[in-house]
């Protein structure tokens, strides 16, 4: 929508003394700040107003923006009209899926006997080629990776109409492949999962790109086991505890529970002292129920005289959580999608995606506003951000 604005002030002084004044850039400022500034002069002022996440009356564009002024001078600007929640389907209550991968293996497609990018029968392992593919559907579909630690806080910082994603890898072995170079740096092999992380880190700056790596006490199975997990904090990425011995927590008693959480803990924190975070990737996903004996004992107990705590679980499977705002929300039991493919069945990747479609978590670019259609405000859950309908 455009407009006209002329504004007729005129300086009632001698010609002599009427200094001609300067155009000002006042993009990014307030149209009241540019109108205030010329009130003066005789300008004729164009105004087109859009949608944008920028503040209502923030000037977008301004032409000319600099040079001496003209008598009669022309100036155009365009200001923002704030956001169309609406048209953008805006939704700060929609399911945010958490993605499950174990091994990546440097494989084509073509080099496996089961379907597409599998690796083994049930599609837990999976080829270099599908998972560079995964991460060019993600990025295409409007996805923006964060943190799963950001995920649990509420902490969700993506841009203005886009979904967060969140990616974990479970059990470290086949996750990430090194050498070392004559230096002594680590070299990381590129078909691995890091190196791909790490090629898509370049290939698009705003993909936020991240992940969470669940470990047992054998790590990464590798002779640079602690120089990996230090280098893997120091590049953006989280280290979650995934028990010392993968084992089933179904089949184990409280204190053996205890014994395989905390001793975990121990390990990670004297590689990286309190840079790991408090979430435990459940193997196999048991116990299946929190009603379980043992389940208390994952979130809360102590080993060799140090207390834990843990601030989240993650199971196996099968479909997205309910955003961190909704009153569905339990970080104590998050589910996960598995990252396989199996013709759009059994909640491979293709089908929660296309669950995704119809309710998923799109940003209105402020983490700290939750933005929502006005029919789902008591759906959401206990929070101190502000809340905003349309």
């Amino acid at each position: 929508m455009k407009k006209w604005i002329i504004l007729f002030f005129f300086c009632w002084c001698m010609i002599g003394c009427i200094q001609i004044p300067t155009i000002m850039n006042f993009e990014g400022k307030k149209q009241v700040d540019l109108e205030e500034y010329f009130k003066d002069y005789q300008i004729q002022l164009e105004v087109e107003e859009i949608y944008s996440e920028k503040e209502v009356g923030t000037i977008l564009k301004q032409v000319p923006n600099s040079g001496k002024m003209n008598e009669n001078q022309k100036i155009k600007i365009v200001v923002s009209k704030g956001v169309d929640y609406k048209a953008l389907q805006v939704n700060e209550l929609g399911d945010i899926p958490i993605m499950m991968y174990h091994g990546i293996w440097s494989l084509n497609d073509d080099d496996t006997n089961y379907l597409k990018g599998n690796v083994d029968k049930d599609g837990y392992q999976r080829t270099s080629e599908s998972f560079r593919r995964d991460l060019e559907f993600y990025y295409r579909e409007g996805y923006r990776m964060i943190r799963l630690s950001d995920f649990i806080e509420g902490k969700i910082d993506v841009e203005l109409g886009k979904s967060p994603i969140v990616l974990t890898f479970d059990d470290g072995k086949n996750n990430i492949e090194v050498s070392k170079n004559q230096k002594g740096e680590l070299i990381i092999e590129p078909n691995s999962a890091v190196g791909i992380l790490e090629e898509f880190k370049k290939k698009y700056p705003d993909f936020g790109v991240t992940a969470t790596f669940f470990l047992n006490e054998n790590l990464f199975e590798s002779e640079y086991n602690k120089e990996i997990v230090k280098w893997l904090v120091e590049h953006g990425y989280d280290i979650g505890n995934h028990s010392a011995n993968h084992v089933d927590f179904s089949k184990i008693n409280q204190e053996e529970t205890s014994r395989q959480i905390g001793k975990m803990y121990c390990i990670l924190d004297e590689i990286i002292p309190e840079q790991f975070v408090s979430i435990v990737a459940l193997p196999f996903g048991s116990p299946y129920s929190k009603e379980h004996m043992n389940f208390p004992y994952i979130l809360k107990s102590n080993y060799n005289g140090k207390n834990y705590d843990t601030s989240a679980t993650l199971r196996v499977g099968w479909e997205a959580n309910p955003s961190p705002f909704s009153n569905q929300f339990d970080s104590t039991f998050l589910k996960r999608i598995r990252a396989y493919d199996n013709g759009g069945e059994d909640y491979d990747i293709e089908m929660n995606f296309n669950m995704l479609s119809k309710n998923k978590f799109i940003s209105d670019g402020n983490p700290n506003i939750i933005t929502i259609p006005d029919t789902l405000k008591t759906n959401v859950g206990k929070t101190t951000l502000k809340l905003n309908t349309y």
